[in-house]
């Protein structure tokens, strides 16, 4: 394993290389959504699955969705910059890479971490899973303000396209088109199942969302269609792009009416709090970033 992993580690900054200094945008592109797996089999090997799935879902598939689709509305998909600047930046992650070893190399061997007293509080926490716990008890406020950015991207993504209508990709052949419809349904279902094991198990509203969203995504490839943005589905739909981050605050503002700290949970009802605000964050993350992708635009449609 130790031979198995010094190549994976090799092949992660071979790729990541290949994906910032290839002159060819498209080739640069595949170069990324290979890194993205391979860092996610890299996080499999830390045993750390929640990351290993948001990486292998958001990493490669629906960050490496979206630069495709950014791609096909480029002109020009060679890179006309000097080397010489190529060069010099290269020179300035090189010196990062290393100032970021050296710094490694001075953190202590051993170290018992937040683990231990994650454990001795899991009852209080509502949840049976420690990462789950951690995001939703001890680093809540971090996990709301994930879905602000969120948010925040999609209005900094239709500020900078507004006026524009981004087209879809089109598939080609009926067997393609034919297996996205039927994969959607099947990605609702893991979804669904990952929100739902989030509680006790490796998954969450993170990796649900981005299976979802997957699924969302290629509805919208098969039927060449955007989401909703006009009438009352597009009014429900804008709801659900901001009622994870509203909930997350509303259920703080009760813990602190109770008496409890900000964005705490009464002991009896931690679980059902958590399993809502996960519910509606899975929701919120597979709109949000289904229509960065789907070319949901400010006058509603896609060209």
């Amino acid at each position: 394993m130790l031979i198995f992993d010094s190549v994976l580690g090799l092949l992660i900054l071979f790729l990541a290389w290949l994906s910032i200094s290839s002159r060819d945008l498209f080739e640069a592109i595949v170069m990324f959504i290979a890194l993205g797996l391979m860092i996610a089999l890299a996080w499999m090997r830390l045993q750390a699955p929640d990351a290993a799935l948001a990486e292998a879902a958001i990493g490669a598939g629906l960050a490496g969705a979206l630069l495709l689709a950014t791609l096909s509305r480029l002109e020009c998909q060679t890179d006309d910059q000097p080397r010489s600047i190529s060069v010099l930046w290269s020179l300035v992650w090189l010196g990062l890479a290393v100032g970021l070893l050296l710094a490694f190399s001075q953190l202590p061997t051993e170290h018992p971490g937040m683990m231990p007293e994650v454990l001795a509080n899991i009852d209080q926490s509502g949840v049976g899973h420690p990462v789950t716990a951690v995001l939703l008890n001890y680093r809540a406020w971090d996990t709301a303000l994930e879905l602000a950015v969120l948010a925040w991207a999609w209005f900094a993504q239709q500020a900078i396209n507004r006026g524009q209508h981004p087209a879809f990709l089109s598939l080609q052949g009926q067997v393609l088109s034919s297996a996205a419809k039927l994969f959607a349904p099947l990605l609702i279902l893991i979804g669904g199942y990952l929100l739902w094991r989030g509680a006790d198990a490796s998954g969450g509203a993170f990796q649900a969302g981005a299976v979802l969203a997957a699924g969302l995504v290629l509805y919208s490839l098969a039927t060449q269609s955007a989401l909703p943005y006009q009438g009352w589905q597009g009014l429900a739909l804008k709801i659900l792009w901001l009622a994870g981050f509203w909930l997350f605050a509303l259920v703080g503002l009760v813990g602190f009416v109770l008496g409890l700290s900000f964005m705490g949970y009464p002991p009896a009802h931690a679980g059902s709090l958590i399993l809502l605000i996960e519910l509606f964050a899975t929701l919120t993350i597979a709109f949000l970033l289904a229509a960065m992708f789907s070319g949901v635009t400010d006058k509603g449609r896609a060209a």
